[in-house]
């Protein structure tokens, strides 16, 4: 795959993610979680903004994802049973199919970085899946407090 094509691929699931966090924000009445939620989709709308300027100017790729090394994965959606997302969706099912889902754009870009590692586009997608990561993270640590709160 080439270098645009890889970044126009990172732009759709970018842009499949805010589409997810502002649908999932409309669905709830919950005035906190709908700061949550906004608050994904802003950071989905950075990632977006961040490749369109890679792909005008290949010099600010270093630019994108996340600095960290590591996250913890606390793996709470790992094994559970996969939910839709659909019209009358619960809070707690918007939280798990959107952990569920960023662990599956993790495992996509470092399956992405691992195949181009010594590049610059490998640190790329090792950054943004750190991200996706460190989103999953936010995910599952507002599901286990919102299960705490509602029980």
């Amino acid at each position: 795959m080439e270098r645009p094509s890889i970044l126009e691929a990172a732009l759709k699931i970018e842009e499949q993610s805010i589409a997810l966090y502002t649908k999932a924000r409309e669905k709830t009445e919950n005035p906190s979680a709908k700061k949550f939620l906004a608050e994904l989709a802003n950071e989905e709308l950075k990632h977006k903004e961040k490749i369109l300027e890679a792909m005008k100017d290949e010099a600010k790729i270093s630019q994108i994802g996340s600095r960290m090394e590591q996250v913890q994965d606390l793996r709470i959606v790992d094994f559970m049973t996969d939910t839709s997302l659909s019209a009358d969706a619960d809070y707690e099912r918007i939280l798990i199919y959107a952990a569920k889902r960023e662990k599956a754009t993790y495992e996509y870009y470092k399956s992405l970085a691992s195949g181009l590692e010594g590049t610059e586009v490998g640190v790329l997608f090792k950054r943004l899946a750190l991200e996706e990561l460190k989103h999953k993270n936010r995910l599952e640590t507002e599901y286990d407090d919102y299960l705490l709160n509602v029980n």
